[in-house]
């Protein structure tokens, strides 16, 4: 015997409401700018210089065009075939994001944690 008070509080929503929920956790492909040249960085090279931690000798090949580094920042698997360590290809997306939103590398370029020291 099923009684209608015990329902879910959700469940009395109209039906319509219930079918537009958006629903977060499907897979997506996000919208990324590509990155271009700017006057601060007419080249790869120098986008990859700016942004430091040894980006242009470890990224030499896809250095020599902006397709070629479009194609790496589109998709990121291909950090993974590079060699580079998790903190790397996590600091280079994030510089490139910021990139790709019109951000000047002068702006946002952080050196690198200086390494912790062990007292003891």
């Amino acid at each position: 015997m099923f009684l209608p008070s015990l329902r879910a509080s959700s469940s009395k929503l109209p039906s319509a409401i219930l079918n537009s929920r958006m629903i977060s956790s499907t897979t997506r492909v996000m919208n990324k700018a590509p990155l271009r040249a700017s006057a601060e960085t007419p080249t790869p090279q120098d986008l990859l210089s700016k942004i430091g931690r040894n980006a242009d000798t470890k990224l030499e090949a896809f250095a020599e065009s902006w397709e070629k580094l479009n194609e790496l920042w589109m998709r990121t698997v291909k950090l993974y075939d590079v060699g580079l360590s998790v903190k790397e290809r996590r600091y280079l997306l994030w510089a490139f994001s910021r990139y790709s939103q019109g951000s000047a590398p002068s702006t946002f370029i952080r050196p690198p944690r200086p390494p912790k020291k062990f007292r003891g």
